[in-house]
């Protein structure tokens, strides 16, 4: 879908998936249906919404039950036993049991502004970094939000609905979702979306460490995936991110954000990692995504538990830059932002 879907929200000339699930109908009663009639209904209602024009009036009443109410009622049967992310440690987070992410039901907001420090078509943008998170990256800058996933103010529809129109009077072009890791904060900000009066486009920020459930469950919800493609081997996602089967997972999800909605795949170069890391990311992204805006990310900078790992208590120097961007522009990417 490159960047025209998220352009077309931005320019006005489209409505945002979350917005036209907000007000696509669903049958009365279907809380009652067993799971697998609920994803047959679903996927039937995705079908519909990307069929059907989408212009700029909602296509029922609003009050009545939605595919976005259909969509609450999914996730939190799956939280009753979580597999939102391929760790699958099926803990029932509605009854206060905590998963490996670190959360229960609710989601907490550790930090929330309005940013212009992202990509030139995203800024400026509302941001609201969400707690928790299904890696355990050592270098990660949000890591006081990922050991205290109490941080913050709880996420509500209301205190969302306020800070998001706050962000639009201010300019704002996007509600943008960034953690920790948004995806496994999905729950509530599903509820907080129903709520939310503002039609704005959905960013999501995320590792796309998630499961095919998860994945169906953001179809018909985000706008734009920024995209993070951390490891180009799963050695290297197990002894940095903390993660296994980290390579074939994110390599089978970039396609289908692509097809849910517009995407940004980043990659953040690590030092020390350009042959093992850099290389098979952009080989295998210029193979199956050449269109996808690609964004180098040279402005690498330690924290967190990267300052006792000697390889990467570093920042890149000169030569690692230049090396970077002379591999990216040699595989033929389209599209390609680089930041320092």
């Amino acid at each position: 879908m490159s960047l025209g879907h998220y352009l077309a929200v931005v320019g006005g000339k489209q409505l945002p998936f979350w917005w036209r699930s907000k007000f696509l109908a669903v049958p009365d009663g279907f809380s009652s249906l067993p799971t697998e009639q609920l994803w047959q209904l679903h996927d039937e209602l995705i079908k519909s919404l990307r069929t059907k024009r989408s212009g700029n009036e909602p296509t029922q009443q609003a009050g009545k039950s939605s595919l976005l109410d259909l969509k609450v009622e999914m996730t939190r049967r799956i939280y009753r036993s979580c597999t939102l992310c391929p760790l699958m440690c099926r803990t029932d987070r509605l009854n206060g049991e905590a998963g490996r992410c670190g959360l229960k039901a609710d989601a907490h907001v550790f930090r929330e502004g309005l940013l212009v420090s992202e990509e030139p078509f995203i800024v400026p943008t509302y941001e609201l970094f969400l707690t928790g998170c299904n890696m355990s990256c050592k270098f990660c800058q949000a890591w006081e939000g990922i050991v205290k996933t109490n941080l913050g103010f709880k996420l509500t529809g209301s205190n969302f609905a306020s800070a998001v129109e706050r962000g639009a009077k201010r300019g704002a072009l996007n509600i943008h979702f960034v953690g920790g890791e948004p995806t496994v904060n999905l729950l509530a900000v599903l509820v907080s979306l129903k709520s939310l009066k503002v039609p704005l486009p959905i960013v999501w920020n995320t590792n796309l460490f998630a499961t095919d459930e998860a994945m169906k469950l953001l179809d018909g919800v985000v706008d734009l995936f920024v995209a993070d493609f951390k490891f180009g081997n799963d050695e290297c996602a197990w002894g940095i991110g903390g993660v296994r089967s980290y390579v074939a997972t994110v390599q089978s999800n970039l396609p289908k954000a692509s097809q849910i909605a517009s995407l940004v795949i980043r990659h953040l170069v690590m030092p020390g990692h350009i042959e093992c890391c850099l290389v098979p990311v952009v080989s295998w992204v210029a193979q199956n995504l050449p269109k996808v805006t690609f964004h180098l990310m040279l402005n690498y900078v330690p924290d967190w538990r990267a300052w006792s790992d000697k390889a990467l208590s570093r920042r890149l120097n000169e030569s690692e830059k230049q090396m970077a961007r002379a591999i990216v522009k040699s595989v033929g990417l389209k599209r390609v932002l680089i930041s320092e």
